[in-house]
């Protein structure tokens, strides 16, 4: 058996598990609170499987990925007063520091737009938690806006894997590196999406001004 064939069987046996599901959750919520664990790559993985392979149960995923990304933005909120000092000290060079620049320019536009685009952006949607819970932003707005941000997420993630699962299904691995690949293009095409309605807005209001 081959290495690749070792990995599709073990990621099957794995996903077919009834652990698999809180597992989930757990990787989102870490992903909240510590931008480093690949939460989207899960994501369009259980799709892609899902897909192919017919586990995990793509329901499944997408309640636990949305329970996961609730709690965990949640508990970053409740803590961004205790957070924000360490925010303030990173590196404007960083992806951190960038995304700080990019969350401090676009609350001004509007808070609930801020959380829910951010929610596609990983270290900006760190930033802007603890920002918010920083300046004592009032929770019940930020449960709302946070909520509708991670379902879209979450089904985005899950669908655009599906897809690339769906594609190849009759090949495991190819199936795998397709839901990979069409998550991550969505994504970008998201972020791209974002900075230009960003540019047209900041175009349209210098015009204005004028």
């Amino acid at each position: 058996m081959s290495i690749v064939d070792t990995l599709v069987e073990f990621l099957h046996s794995l996903m077919g598990m009834p652990l698999y599901y809180p597992l989930v959750s757990l990787i989102i919520i870490g992903d909240a609170l510590c931008p480093l664990l690949p939460s989207e790559t899960v994501l369009n993985l259980s799709g892609a499987f899902s897909a192919s392979q017919g586990v995990p149960n793509l329901w499944g995923v997408f309640a636990a990925s949305v329970a996961g990304g609730m709690i965990g933005d949640n508990l970053c909120f409740a803590m961004g007063g205790k957070l924000i000092g360490y925010v303030e000290r990173l590196d404007p060079a960083s992806k951190a520091g960038q995304a700080i620049t990019w969350v401090r320019r676009n609350m001004k536009r509007g808070a609930g737009i801020t959380i829910i685009v951010g929610r596609f952006l990983p270290w900006v949607r760190w930033v802007a938690t603890i920002v918010l819970g920083s300046v004592q932003y009032r929770w019940g707005a930020f449960f709302f806006y946070d909520t509708l941000g991670v379902i879209l997420w979450s089904l985005i993630g899950v669908g655009s894997g599906y897809v690339g699962g769906a594609l190849l299904a009759d090949y495991p691995f190819l199936a795998m590196i397709a839901g990979l690949v069409v998550g991550s293009l969505v994504g970008a095409l998201i972020r791209w999406a974002q900075v230009r309605i960003s540019e047209w807005r900041d175009v349209r209001q210098g015009v204005s001004v004028i």
